[in-house]
């Protein structure tokens, strides 16, 4: 009898186990079947930005291409939490895609961070800007950042660039015509140490801040000034509480689109294919669109009060051009250089 018990709950246990390991495996089993494969792809920018628009066509691509079989359900306005929390959400997959800025991303994947240094990426205007960074995304010593990113279970595709642009301070009590006008301004950056470290070399007192919040802290005056593309300036409507677009292009902002690495490579190949060349189209026009779009609203801040302040840069300029060395051996000399060179 005791023997029979045991056999039992042996089986039982073997059930169970088998249980388990199916429902832990149930998205695997979908690519190889008639299923439709259910993907999560979410980021912290509103329903009206060229990022939010650019994942919807990447869901309408992936949807079509893939004839209906894979759905993307895109979750906008950091419903999920802060980029921060998204890009660790895909880590550990329970979000599947994540966009983030190369700045919040250089937290988990440290060689990002050469891709936001002040004035790294070169060229007289955002067009020839976008023109070096797809260059560069080509290059050899990107692969460094891809590998970075795999190797902390991230798949990043370099070919993939989502445009941003500069990135520009709004003031509300006071105009940066040089850099002394912005010692002892208190700013809010993203929370990313690519964000925070140029301000505190430039004397400005950081505050690191969700951008959800960004809008109720400059009404009520807890900061007095924030850094953004012109379209995130104007798509959170800052424009209401803040006087002077100060043109600093500190940073050239651009996304980099990541993915869970073990949930991707057990995609099938066409699976994967699909998703890596929507992401490339979709960042196209993702990228197409936001430039169109800091010119036109820029003249729309305008039209709306604001002033725009040409900031004399050389000081900027002087003053950031070591940056690189505070990021150690995360970004070495030699690295900083080859990103230079190809441009």
């Amino acid at each position: 009898m005791k023997l029979v018990k045991k056999l039992q709950i042996a089986l039982l246990s073997t059930a169970l186990v088998a249980s388990l390991a199916a429902c832990g495996n149930d998205k695997t089993n979908a690519t190889d079947s008639n299923e439709t494969l259910s993907i999560k792809l979410a980021h912290v920018t509103n329903d009206q930005s060229a990022i939010h628009k650019g994942s919807i066509k990447f869901k309408e691509l992936v949807e079509k291409e893939s004839d209906g079989k894979m759905k993307v359900e895109v979750i906008p306005g950091g419903q999920l939490g802060s980029e921060k929390d998204l890009v660790e959400s895909t880590k550990l997959g329970s979000v599947d895609i994540t966009i983030p800025s190369a700045a919040v991303l250089s937290n988990f994947v440290p060689k990002a961070a050469v891709l936001t240094l002040p004035y790294v990426i070169k060229g007289a205007n955002e067009q020839e800007k976008y023109e070096s960074l797809k260059k560069l995304s080509g290059s050899d010593v990107f692969k460094e950042i891809e590998k970075e990113s795999a190797d902390t279970g991230l798949t990043l595709f370099p070919d993939a660039v989502w445009w941003v642009g500069d990135r520009h301070v709004t003031t509300k009590e006071k105009p940066l015509k040089t850099l002394a006008d912005l010692k002892g301004l208190k700013i809010r950056t993203p929370d990313a140490a690519a964000h925070t470290e140029p301000f505190k070399a430039l004397g400005a007192n950081v505050t690191p801040m969700n951008i959800s919040e960004v809008y109720y802290s400059l009404k009520t005056g807890t900061i007095e000034a924030q850094e953004n593309s012109v379209n995130q300036i104007y798509t959170n409507k800052f424009h209401e509480v803040q006087k002077y677009v100060n043109l600093t292009g500190h940073m050239t902002q651009n996304e980099l689109p990541v993915i869970n690495k073990k949930w991707f490579d057990g995609l099938t190949k066409d699976q994967q294919s699909i998703i890596e060349k929507a992401m490339f189209d979709a960042g196209v026009y993702m990228s197409d669109l936001q430039l169109k779009q800091n010119e036109s609203e820029l003249e729309i801040l305008i039209d709306s009060g604001m002033e725009v302040i040409e900031t004399d840069l050389g000081d900027f300029k002087e003053a950031t051009k070591d940056l690189y060395k505070i990021f150690g051996d995360a970004i070495t000399e030699d690295f900083y250089n080859q990103i230079i060179e190809s441009q």
